[in-house]
């Protein structure tokens, strides 16, 4: 299906949008009772608007009175294009006002503004009301816009109005409708037979009835059951559409106003934006300044924090970062409108550089970074996020920054990128890490030549894409492995101290006795690490056997305390620890050490007070 576009009224409270709307569409968008009333909107109103030329628009009605600029900007957030009513006996007032800036503010480009009401003016009135709205959009998006005096009650000037409404809709380039499905929820209910129905303006995609969505930033998931668009039933509906859908395992409170539906791969709910703030000319937006966030349908407090100044003067603009008391469900390039608390007032919007950025206040790197995130080149905004460590692909997606299609392509295509099996690395972190690396295993195998290696933990630290770095390293020749470390090529252990051989005499001359193995250390004259290498690798060359407990034998001594056992343990017989001391001729603690010493190299197993030989053990 053809993606559609989205057409938004604004103006100030009174102003005829929702009568305009009813003489364009047929469709009377006041469905409270309070609102018919009063005579004025409260919540958003929706109908569709078929255009000469075949195709429709779907119409948002938004409110005009200040205290609904929350849900004005809700609407307002998934529009293409405006249609700026102001009243002809009123003329520019301050909602006006307030709505141009928001829609400014929104990035929306195109409109059309109707001097509604046109009947009850005189010609002169009508001009100067012209001029007025000509001064007001000087500035603004909308500067050029098309303005048609028109009358909802006489039905005059709609047919001028529809004219400028189709040209304005051929200016205005229509939503993605591939990739990940955006719908931000306005409405949720329940429905007898029929379950939790939500509805919204559909940002971005193709929503399918059969389609999973997860309710962001809750995470509640569910099945599209069925889909209305404008009352109809239909089996998809593309971007720019007013969506129904129906929704399957999901109760209505998991799917409120203000959260989004959507497909695809999932992002981190974030409680920080990284924003550019583009301030209103008689606002400004103060350090620490706390303010509400309006996201879509969602609404956040946050605290400002202005990162490349003090502050960000009235009609100025600058980096911030928001700090959320709730999280939102945003995307790089979204807008967000800013309003002070009290007394309330807009006071900027912000393009989302970042949605799910770290905590920070404006370091040089961190606006470098920025910087990048500004622009729209995918390699760029791929290089920008490497500054911070390893990614994949599906790292960029999750953190709002690019579109899956893009994501992969674009980390590959990244300036002197390391690849890490499904990890990608920045060359200048890769060569840092390498650097480090065999810094510090060079400086090992200076201060210990007979203990070279270091432990991988005390190398590296514990990263999902550690193994595939230590890969590449080996593979390049900078490190080879050493059991469970890693040493410098060719750095093997010096040769044994010629203070060893008097070690192993010393155990030969008193096979059974207690020797403890801290002792025989400090025998060796050596640094710590360096003797109890030594102590391994004499282990390692079966001249002596190291035992749990921190005792040392002799390695003929071992055996022949193994020959001992598998002779009493002939035919399925044990033996006792008890057994095995007065064969030795050795202490308790020396035979309890021998028989887990032969437990650990699988010759014996125990049961009880027992150790019998295991079937086929070798040793």
């Amino acid at each position: 299906m053809t993606p559609r576009l989205t057409l938004g009224t604004a103006g100030h409270v009174d102003h005829g949008k929702t009568s305009l709307v009813r003489a364009l569409t047929g469709t009377d968008t006041d469905r409270l009772e309070e609102e018919r009333r009063r005579g004025i909107s409260i919540v958003l109103g929706y109908a569709e608007l078929a255009l000469p030329d075949g195709s429709r628009l779907s119409v948002v009605d938004v409110p005009g009175h200040e205290r609904f600029v929350r849900t004005m900007v809700g609407g307002a957030s998934g529009i293409d294009l405006a249609l700026l009513c102001v009243a002809a006996d009123d003329g520019v007032m301050p909602q006006t006002t307030e709505h141009l800036a928001i829609l400014a503010l929104l990035g929306v480009a195109h409109g059309v503004v109707a001097i509604t009401k046109a009947d009850l003016a005189e010609p002169a009135r009508l001009a100067e009301v012209a001029a007025d709205v000509r001064a007001a959009l000087a500035g603004t998006p909308l500067a050029d816009a098309p303005v048609v005096p028109v009358s909802a009650a006489a039905g005059t000037g709609l047919e001028a109005l529809v004219a400028a409404l189709v040209q304005q809709a051929a200016r205005t380039a229509p939503r993605a409708a591939t990739g990940r499905v955006r719908l931000p929820v306005d409405r949720a209910f329940a429905l007898r037979g029929i379950g939790t129905v939500a509805t919204g303006t559909l940002w971005s995609g193709t929503l399918q009835v059969g389609d999973h969505v997860e309710a962001r930033p809750g995470g509640a998931t569910a099945r599209v059951r069925s889909l209305e668009v404008h009352g109809g039933p239909v089996a998809e509906a593309p971007a720019g559409s007013r969506v129904a859908a129906a929704l399957v395992g999901v109760e209505r409170d998991n799917v409120p106003p203000g959260s989004v539906l959507w497909t695809g791969p999932p992002t981190d709910p974030s409680y920080r934006l990284d924003v550019e703030v583009a301030c209103l000319p008689d606002a400004g937006l103060a350090h620490g300044e706390h303010v509400e966030v309006l996201h879509g349908t969602a609404l956040a407090h946050a605290r400002a924090v202005v990162l490349d100044a003090g502050a960000v003067p009235a009609g100025g603009r600058g980096l911030a970062q928001l700090r959320l008391d709730a999280p939102l469900a945003a995307l790089r390039g979204d807008r967000v409108v800013l309003r002070r608390l009290a007394p309330p007032g807009t006071v900027a919007g912000g393009r989302v550089l970042d949605p799910a950025p770290p905590r920070h206040a404006g370091a040089a790197a961190d606006l470098a970074r920025l910087a990048l995130y500004a622009g729209d080149d995918p390699v760029a905004i791929a290089r920008a996020a490497l500054a911070g460590g390893a990614l994949r692909s599906d790292d960029l997606v999750a953190r709002g920054l690019l579109e899956p299609h893009a994501a992969a392509a674009a980390l590959d295509a990244a300036p002197g990128v390391v690849a890490l099996g499904d990890w990608r690395l920045g060359g200048p972190a890769y060569a840092a890490i390498a650097a480090a690396v065999t810094e510090r295993l060079s400086a090992r195998r200076a201060a210990h030549p007979h203990d070279p290696a270091l432990p991988l933990g005390a190398l590296l630290r514990e990263t999902p894409w550690r193994d595939a770095l230590v890969e590449r390293l080996v593979a390049e020749g900078r490190v080879e492995r050493a059991g469970g470390g890693l040493r410098l090529p060719g750095a093997a252990p010096a040769a044994v101290p010629e203070a060893a051989r008097g070690v192993v005499e010393r155990l030969a001359a008193e096979p059974f006795a207690t020797h403890r193995e801290a002792d025989l250390a400090g025998a060796l004259a050596l640094p710590a690490d360096d003797a109890w290498a030594v102590l391994a690798q004499l282990d390692r060359d079966r001249a002596i056997a190291r035992l749990p407990g921190g005792l040392v034998v002799d390695r003929a001594a071992y055996e022949r305390a193994v020959a001992i056992v598998r002779e009493r343990c002939a035919d399925g017989a044990a033996i006792t620890l008890a057994e095995l001391r007065d064969a030795t001729d050795s202490s308790r603690r020396v035979a309890q050490a021998l028989l887990e010493r032969m437990d650990a190299d699988r010759i014996t197993r125990r049961t009880g007070d027992e150790r019998i030989v295991r079937r086929g053990a070798s040793g």
